[in-house]
């Protein structure tokens, strides 16, 4: 988009609703952060995390990591809730999709 720095006097109809429309995508868009990431904005570390739940530090590092095929749903949850943030669920099939919990 470089016009989007551009006079909105000098844009064709076409460039602005192509502006307009790139700012309600980034408006309505959430940032896609991984867990760590996650965690770093609350900016807490793996150690204080860790003993608000009440697990070893090389578990949060394991489930930060990515390896959540043995993690179940409440210790992600209680892990995400630990961040101030909430959990969402959502099964994706095709065009489709079901928000669970």
């Amino acid at each position: 988009m470089g016009f989007a720095y551009a006079d909105p006097e000098v844009l064709t109809q076409q460039q602005r609703e192509a502006v307009a429309e790139h700012r309600r995508h980034v408006q309505h868009e959430s940032r896609r952060l991984s867990l760590r990431a996650l965690r770093e904005e609350a900016e807490l570390s793996q150690v204080q995390v860790a003993s608000v739940m009440k697990l070893s530090v090389d578990r949060i590092a394991r489930m930060e990591t990515g390896d959540l095929d043995r993690v179940q749903l409440s210790t992600l949850r209680r892990y995400v809730e630990s961040l101030g943030a909430r959990l969402q669920v959502k099964a994706i099939r095709d065009d489709s999709h079901a928000e669970l919990g």
